[in-house]
């Protein structure tokens, strides 16, 4: 049988892959007499739908015949009448008062690629039609605007805030109702937010509460291209609606477009505390309570080097990895504050120059509501880093890929002897509600529902080319038309207590079909 029957108020995701590109289905409408409200979103490709009624009676056999025969379209056939349709990639609505009395309606839905899929709800009432999408406020453009945050950023890459408006359904609804979600990627996602996909490049993604109406995105390399996709994630409703999508240039002048002006550090006020003394060269964990503006306070002891003349200073290395959350630093030298951070998440290093002896304190202070689990090293001897060092440039490429391979690249580590290791993960038909949802620990690489695909020792001949050498592998034994997420985490091998980094993660989607490679 080539269609079957829809119900109303549920939304009914159609795969339109295979050889035959159009399906037909029969719309179970429960009441004659009410509206009929429809929305139809594609995936994947333009999705082009028509709305047929049966005009003539005839038998079930000869209405089975011509419904089921895909080779003749149902416009061309005096039995049936054309409602409406409409072809397009964003989501589409229709309204009618009613149907003609016991008139059956019939569905036709195609699509020009293999790999488009279509969502198909409808139902009698608006207020449960509203009620399954999240409610976008009538101007969906996004505002951009570079910031900086200091004048210790690096000098190649910027910071973006993005701003939005809200409606007023989704700001006044029970909290935690909705997510609001940015995704910011290096090719135009003309799906991403509304379909259970994420396409390959993308660099970045971040969700704050439903009552916020901006992000800050960070890291963005100077003159590049990204694209920004900003939907609203219902969590009780599994659904979304996206914004426009907005065509972000980075300059490639190191002159600040705008600035930021950054918060003041003001921890909370709690019960004093010896501050933690951190031991040289050794890595430490801190839990953090999860209340904002609570604080650890930690303090590191500079000696005297013996092997230090005359004016001769030392400098001095704190690692902060932030497992799981938002923190701030900051950063006071014998106590004199040098230094207030921004609030970031994962890896941050700070180097203080110019010491002969004394103490450094560092005070890491919460940065949202969350409790997290802290990482941090204190060394006068920077070499001795437990961490890799990354390149600028840690992004995973997609070089290649089949119906049960992709073949991914990277830049290796500036280090002499690395291992790199590669973790899958298939994401299901929902693995959109778990990207925006569930927050991974940046220390553990997101790799706690992932399998490890394997292990790369990477020992370089010294040269300056080789430093920028690629490496690359693939990673086999995947399904057909499936995406996969892939993580990539970098280890010295030449280090006490050597901790990992990931890159950044990437995801794949193999080929429908195995005659081909791409």
């Amino acid at each position: 049988m080539s269609y079957s029957i829809l119900s109303e108020n549920t939304e009914n995701i159609i795969d339109l892959g295979g050889k035959v590109n159009e399906k037909r289905f029969y719309l179970h409408i429960s009441n004659d007499v009410s509206p009929f409200f429809m929305y139809v979103t594609p995936c994947g490709s333009s999705i082009h739908w028509q709305l047929f009624t049966l005009e003539k009676e005839i038998n079930m056999a000869e209405e089975f015949e011509i419904v089921s025969n895909m080779a003749d379209p149902l416009e061309e056939s005096d039995k049936f009448r054309l409602i409406t349709g409409e072809e397009d990639k964003k989501r589409m609505t229709f309204f009618a008062h009613r149907f003609a009395h016991r008139r059956k309606v019939i569905l036709v839905v195609r699509a020009s690629s293999p790999s488009a899929s279509a969502r198909i709800f409808f139902s009698p009432s608006l207020f449960r039609l509203e009620d399954q999408y999240p409610p976008l406020p009538h101007d969906t453009r996004l505002a951009m605007n570079t910031v900086t945050e200091n004048s210790r950023s690096r000098k190649d890459e910027i910071s973006t805030q993005i701003t939005w408006k809200i409606s007023p359904q989704v700001r006044n609804a029970e909290p935690g109702r909705y997510r609001i979600c940015t995704i910011v990627s290096r090719r135009d996602p003309e799906f991403a937010g509304v379909c259970d996909h994420v396409e390959e490049g993308v660099e970045a993604v971040k969700c704050v509460p439903q009552s916020n109406n901006s992000v800050i995105i960070g890291q963005l390399r100077r003159d590049r291209t990204y694209y920004v996709t900003v939907f609203v994630r219902d969590q009780k409703r599994g659904t979304s609606s996206s914004y426009e999508i907005q065509t972000l240039h980075t300059s490639s002048s190191t002159e600040v477009i705008s600035h930021r002006k950054v918060t003041r550090n003001v921890p909370r006020k709690q019960k004093k505390s010896a501050p933690r003394v951190l031991s040289d060269g050794q890595v430490e964990q801190v839990e953090m309570e999860p209340r904002k503006g609570t604080f650890v306070n930690l303090k590191f002891f500079v000696d005297v080097d013996p092997k230090m003349t005359g004016n001769e200073t030392q400098s001095a290395m704190l690692i902060v990895h932030a497992c799981d959350g938002l923190v701030r630093i900051n950063l006071f030298r014998n106590g004199k504050i040098l230094k207030r951070s921004d609030a970031f998440s994962g890896f941050r290093r700070f180097v203080v120059t110019k010491i002969r002896s004394g103490h450094l304190r560092f005070q890491i202070v919460n940065d949202d509501e969350n409790a997290k689990t802290i990482r941090v090293w204190a060394s006068t001897d920077i070499e001795k880093s437990p961490y890799p060092n990354l390149p600028d440039d840690t992004s995973v490429k997609i070089v290649g890929r089949s119906c049960n391979s992709a073949v991914i690249q990277w830049i290796r580590s500036h280090d002499s002897h690395v291992k790199y290791c590669v973790y899958q993960r298939k994401e299901n038909s929902n693995f959109l509600e778990q990207l925006v949802s569930l927050a991974d620990n940046l220390c553990e690489g997101g790799l706690s529902s992932s399998t490890l695909v394997g292990c790369y020792t990477h020992s370089p001949i010294s040269s300056e080319n080789d430093s920028q050498s690629l490496i690359e592998t693939t990673v086999g034994g995947l399904d057909p038309s499936s995406t996969y997420r892939l993580d990539l985490l970098a280890t010295p091998l030449d280090r006490p207590n050597a901790q990992a980094l990931p890159y950044r993660t990437v995801w794949a989607r193999t080929n429908r079909y195995c005659g081909f490679s791409e």
